[in-house]
């Protein structure tokens, strides 16, 4: 816990408290619960169980860590602002897919989220710009920041049936997709390049650009062309499947017990849902049948993403944050 830190609370920009608490950890304290009492009363699907657990969750733990410590200037109030709207945000989106509405009213309850996501992509494009270059582990912290907006927009677009030529649950997924490998795996990615031996390598910092660019590759392949879905999953799974080796076998036994456990069991989970992303776009380019329909992906790679590797991983690393290297 030596590098676990402690939070300011009173300068402008400064990581949001309440009581000496931060509003990060309560908020997702608090989201945690909410979760547990939708499910309970079988208020979500299993798309909608995933795609709430990261607003009310993940992406509140992730975005305390990121900014450990504190973003400076611009950025730094900008993330400060979207803390403290993301409670609001994370309750209406999940209200506007758990009640009896659609059309307007449930794009009205999503629209809040895009308003937090779109502050925190504003502060990784501020970061971006006073970084003035590629710096592993905060580009691919600010890349997580940048792409939880566009998961934001898909469900947007799922509320007014904007679906283009996709089917509704396809949409749906890609606000899934891009709250998972495109928020939660480069944030995790970034925390891990800040501690981990070795990431200053060039092929470890090669690694991380695949991981950063598989995300909206993989949405432009489901978009555009079959082959490049395919080929673009592919490499996206060796270079998970490489990450997760480097957690498991180099990172975890680097840390305390407790938290060596987590991580490498969220190392784990990761090649596994992607194994199966990739078994699905082959059956849907090749036609071949290997029984890996919407439903059983959803279930399996489903609930592998969302407990397994997210879960897993970001409580993992909350139990001692590295610090950004200034």
């Amino acid at each position: 816990m030596s590098d676990a830190v402690r939070w300011p609370g009173d300068r402008l920009g400064a990581r949001p408290t309440v009581a000496g608490v931060a509003v990060t950890d309560a908020s997702a304290a608090a989201g945690s619960l909410l979760w547990v009492a939708t499910a309970v009363l079988g208020d979500l699907g299993p798309i909608e169980r995933a795609l709430t657990l990261a607003p009310l969750v993940l992406v509140p733990l992730g975005v305390g860590m990121a900014g450990t410590p504190s973003f400076d200037g611009a950025a730094g109030r900008l993330v400060a602002l979207a803390t403290w709207l993301q409670p609001l945000g994370a309750v209406s989106l999940t209200l506007s897919l758990v009640r009896a509405v659609d059309g307007p009213t449930a794009a009205a309850l999503a629209a809040p989220w895009l308003l937090v996501t779109g502050l925190l992509g504003l502060a990784a494009v501020v970061r971006t710009r006073e970084r003035g270059g590629f710096e592993t582990a905060e580009t691919a912290v600010d890349t997580g920041l940048a792409y939880a907006s566009v998961g934001a927009v898909a469900l947007l677009l799922f509320h007014l049936d904007l679906t283009f030529w996709f089917g509704r649950t396809i949409v749906l997924l890609t606000a899934v997709h891009f709250h998972y490998a495109g928020f939660v795996l480069p944030v995790v990615t970034g925390l891990t390049a800040r501690c981990g031996p070795g990431t200053d390598a060039r092929s470890f910092r090669a690694l991380v650009g695949v991981i950063l660019v598989g995300p909206a590759i993989i949405a432009v392949g489901i978009s555009v062309s079959p082959v490049v879905e395919v080929l673009a999953v592919g490499g996206f799974t060796v270079a998970v499947a490489l990450f997760g080796g480097y957690v498991a076998r180099r990172l975890a036994p680097t840390r305390s017990r407790a938290q060596g456990f987590l991580l490498a069991g969220s190392a784990v989970a990761l090649p596994g849902s992607m194994a199966l992303a990739l078994g699905y776009g082959v059956a849907t380019f090749t036609g071949l049948s290997l029984g890996l329909d919407i439903g059983t992906m959803v279930a399996l790679h489903g609930s592998l993403n969302a407990f397994g590797f997210a879960l897993l991983g970001v409580v993992g690393w909350r139990v001692a944050v590295p610090r950004r290297r200034d």
